[in-house]
Formats: C-alpha cells, sequence, structure tokens
C-alpha cells in the first residue's frame, strides 16, 4: 500500500465567495485512514503509521465504514465541546501498549472526516469536492468516534465569526469544484485562523541563564526559500519547564550555521535543521521577520521541508522593524 501524501492549504483572511465551502478548523493532527478488508491503517502528514496510538478510532472506522476506502481527516481529543492538543499531545507519545489502552478510555480520541480519496479500487481524488463529500457522506455511518465534518457554502465571514464564538481557532476555505492534489499546498485550501501561527525550523539556539542554564534561553528560527533556509528571528518565551527540557533532549548540534543569512549573535549554538515548532505571531513582516513570536507547541508530524517560506503570510503594512525578535 503506498501512502498518500495529504493536499495542504495555505494562509489567508476571512472572505465569502460563491464556489466556496467553509469547514471549521479543527486543532488536532493530520490522519489518512487506509480501510482494506476490515482492515485499518492510521497514517500521519509524514506517512508515519499512527494505528496502534488510536485503538479506539480503529474499531470505530471498522464499524463506521461500509467497504474499502481511503479517508483525510483530523485526529483530535475534544474537552468540553473544543479540541485539545494538549490531551493530544498526550496520546501521541505514547509507546506503551498498557499506557495506550488505558488513555483510550480516559482520554479517547475523535476522527473527524473531512474527505474521502478512494473507494474500493475507485480513485475519487480527481472528482470535485463537493461530489467526495456526498460519496463520503454515503460510504461513512458516524458513531461516538469517527464524524463528518460539517461545512457552510459561500457566507465564510458568517461561519467564521461562529467558529471563534464556539472557542475554534479558525476556518478551512475550500473551492467547491476542487480536485484533490496529494502533497501539494494548494490555493484552492485556505487556512483562517484567529491568531497568526506559523510553523518553523529550529537552526540553532541562544544558552539560556539562571533556572534556564540547563536548556536554552531562545531558539533560532527559520524557513525554506528555493532550498535555502532563511533565518527569520527567535523565540524565547512560551516554553514550559518540562518543554525546555523536551525540546533540549531532541537538540542534534551542528558545526556551521544551517541558515543562509545566519543572524550575527554572541554565544549562539548551532543545530542540525530537524525539528520543527509552531509559534503565534503577531505578523511576519515583509522582510520575513517574525514580530512578537510565543513557542505553541513542537509538531513532530512535520517534516522541516514543509517550511517554506510560501507557507506564511507576509504582513500588508509598511516595515518598520529594523532588528526583529533579536
Amino acid at each position: 500500500m503506498i501512502p498518500i501524501k495529504p493536499m495542504l492549504a495555505v494562509a489567508g483572511r476571512v472572505f465569502s465567495g460563491k464556489g466556496w465551502i467553509f469547514e471549521p478548523k479543527i486543532d488536532g493532527t493530520r490522519c489518512i485512514a487506509h480501510i482494506s478488508n476490515g482492515m485499518v491503517e492510521l497514517r500521519n502528514r509524514r506517512s508515519r503509521q499512527i494505528t496502534n496510538r488510536y485503538p479506539e478510532v480503529v474499531t470505530a472506522l471498522q464499524q463506521a465504514v461500509a467497504g474499502d476506502c481511503i479517508l483525510d481527516g483530523e485526529m483530535a481529543v475534544f474537552t468540553r465541546g473544543i479540541p485539545n492538543f494538549s490531551s493530544l499531545a498526550l496520546r501521541e507519545q505514547q509507546v506503551k501498549n498498557l499506557r495506550i489502552e488505558y488513555l483510550a478510555r480516559a482520554v479517547p480520541a475523535s476522527y473527524i472526516v473531512f474527505d474521502i480519496l478512494c473507494k474500493g479500487r475507485e480513485s475519487l481524488m480527481n472528482l470535485p469536492l463537493l461530489e467526495r463529500k456526498s460519496i463520503l457522506s454515503q460510504q461513512l455511518q458516524e458513531n461516538d468516534f469517527v464524524t463528518i465534518i460539517d461545512y457552510l457554502e459561500e457566507d465564510g465571514e458568517t461561519y467564521y465569526k461562529a467558529a471563534l464564538g464556539m472557542g475554534l481557532e479558525g476556518v478551512m476555505a475550500k473551492r467547491a469544484a476542487s480536485t484533490y492534489q496529494p502533497g501539494i499546498r494548494s490555493p484552492d485550501w485556505i487556512k483562517i485562523k484567529k491568531q497568526l501561527t506559523v510553523d518553523l525550523v529550529v537552526g540553532g539556539y541562544i544558552p539560556g541563564h539562571g533556572e534556564r542554564s540547563p536548556f536554552f534561553g531562545g531558539l533560532l528560527l527559520g524557513a525554506y526559500d528555493a532550498g535555502s533556509l532563511i533565518f527569520m528571528g527567535r523565540v524565547g518565551s512560551g516554553f514550559s519547564f518540562k518543554e525546555l527540557k523536551d525540546i533540549s533532549d531532541k537538540f542534534e548540534p551542528s558545526e556551521k550555521p544551517p541558515f543562509s543569512n545566519p543572524p550575527s549573535l554572541r554565544g549562539v549554538k548551532w543545530l542540525k535543521p530537524e525539528l520543527v515548532v509552531e509559534v503565534e505571531a503577531l505578523e511576519v513582516s515583509k522582510r520575513r521577520h517574525l514580530r512578537a513570536p510565543v513557542y505553541l507547541r513542537t509538531r513532530l508530524d512535520k517534516s522541516p521541508e514543509e517550511c517554506t517560506i510560501d507557507q506564511l503570510p507576509l504582513s500588508d503594512e509598511s516595515e518598520t522593524d529594523t532588528n526583529p525578535g533579536l
């Protein structure tokens, strides 16, 4: 079975439009589900197997699906009806079967399905999105752990306000006639979030002082542009003590900077560009600088090569910062 890479979205701003549908944006981890002869295989956006982590979802899919198919959706853990990423991260980190079985009951996950890519041996990826959704509703019987995502046509601004009112992070806008483009970051899909968040590659760090002396003071971040890693600033806030330790444990030292435009900073320690983190920022300036970034989480499900300049929503405002993030 050849894994299918998920279709990806670009970042954008809220809008309404004919020929578009709008879905709630779920704060989870991407999951492609292969169902064949009653067997279920779950893979994340990096095509890595995550089947054993979610036994409750595997059982639910076996009960929910009529026949063989390949689905695309988001794995999430909900708390009071709102996706809780920290609880999901707890599920993502487990490897021991006994612990996995306990958490499947104590902190159950849900698979929120928004697309169907194949039915039997027939690929559906060249069909329009709304036609695929119609087939999905016939193929999948919802239950406690598997649901089909809701959507609204055309009125994205109303849907966006409603999503924020429910405590969600935003909406996904999708062109109703769009085909499924595996592994492509397509303007046919647009993620619209309340807060500007970006996924960036860690290429170095500033040593910490005081309580942070065993760890780091700030991470140096960048994104790829035509194969070169571009330095965009550093983040030094938002870390818990556990996160400081966990991130430090993943450092792979490098003798030279991975950035094509390395910053001139004293005491900097370079790293191999292997770790991806998500940060919140006021904006990304036209000069590709982060303004007031805050660490949110580590993205183990995302490869460094996916962190590219073209995923970033650059500011439309005039440039005012001369030394951002430093």
